[in-house]
C-alpha cells in the first residue's frame, strides 16, 4: 500500500480519527429510513438483523484479506461502546450526524476490525447489523456540514484538536451503491500539528450497514493513489460479499 506515514503521525491520527461512517443520522433515523422510497434503501431492507443468524463478530473480514503487515484486532459492540467515552465533541452541532458518537445506532449489534500497519496507516472495516438508510440522505448531511471541529482530551492530559473540511463522492467499483465521506484538515496536540485525511466508505446491504475507513497523516495525509482506491473498494466488496451471503444461507 503506496501510503508512508511516521508512527508519531499515526499516534495522532488514531486519536482524532473518530469513525466517520454512513450510518443513521439521529434517533429517529428508523423512521427516516422506513419513510423513504430510494432504490438503495429498498434493496437494502431485505433483510433484518434477525436474518443474519450468525455472530456479527464472526462476519468481519480474516487478517489475509487486509494489505501488508499491521496489528489485527476485532471488537464486538461492548469493546466499541466503552472506546466511545474518549469521543471527542464535535462543533457545529448538526455535524454529530455524520460522527459516529451521535449517529443513534447505539442499539444496533456491531463489530469492528482495527487494522493498525507498520507503516502507520489505520484501517477500521466495519459491520451493523439492522441499521440502514440511504445514501442521498448521507450525502445531504455531509453537504450540511462543511466543515467541524473535533476536540477531545488525550490520555497523557492534553488535547486533540481536529479541524476538518467534510465532502462525499460515489464510489466507482463497489457491488452495491456506495459513498465516500472524505475528512481532510489537520490535528494539533501539544503545540504540533499534522494533516489528516479521513476516508470512511460505506453502503447499506440486506438490512446492514457495511463500511470501510482509512486514515492518514503527515505529509501523505493528501497522496491518495488508484491502487489505494482498488485497496479501499477491494475490502469493502468482500465485506459486503461475507454480508450476502449470511444473509442467502
Amino acid at each position: 500500500m503506496n501510503l508512508t506515514l511516521s508512527r508519531s503521525g499515526a499516534a495522532i491520527a488514531l486519536c482524532a480519527a473518530t469513525l466517520l461512517t454512513l450510518s443513521a443520522c439521529s434517533d429517529d433515523s428508523k423512521d427516516s429510513a422506513e419513510s423513504t422510497t430510494s432504490a438503495e434503501e429498498s434493496t437494502s431492507g431485505e433483510a433484518t438483523p434477525a436474518d443474519l443468524d450468525v455472530r456479527v463478530e464472526d462476519l468481519m473480514l480474516p487478517e489475509s484479506d487486509f494489505p501488508g503487515t499491521g496489528t489485527y484486532v476485532v471488537k464486538d459492540k461492548a469493546a466499541i461502546d466503552a472506546d466511545k467515552s474518549n469521543d471527542p465533541e464535535v462543533t457545529p452541532a448538526n455535524c454529530a450526524a455524520i460522527v459516529d458518537k451521535e449517529d443513534g445506532t447505539d442499539e444496533f449489534d456491531r463489530a469492528r476490525v482495527e487494522f493498525d500497519m507498520e507503516d502507520g496507516t489505520s484501517i477500521e472495516t466495519q459491520v451493523i447489523l439492522g441499521e440502514t438508510s440511504d445514501l442521498d440522505t448521507v450525502a445531504s448531511q455531509v453537504e450540511d456540514c462543511p466543515a467541524m471541529t473535533m476536540r477531545g482530551p488525550l490520555d497523557s492530559g492534553g488535547q486533540l484538536v481536529a479541524e476538518m473540511e467534510n465532502s462525499v463522492e460515489d464510489v466507482d467499483g463497489s457491488t452495491v451503491p456506495a459513498k465516500t465521506i472524505i475528512s481532510t484538515g489537520t490535528a494539533t496536540v501539544s503545540g504540533q500539528t499534522l494533516p489528516l485525511t479521513i476516508r470512511s466508505t460505506g453502503a447499506y446491504v440486506d438490512g446492514t450497514t457495511v463500511s470501510v475507513q482509512i486514515t492518514l497523516t503527515g505529509e501523505n495525509a493528501a497522496n491518495w493513489s488508484d491502487s489505494d482506491q482498488a485497496i479501499l473498494v477491494d475490502l469493502l466488496n468482500k465485506q459486503i460479499a461475507v454480508v450476502q451471503d449470511a444473509a442467502a444461507a
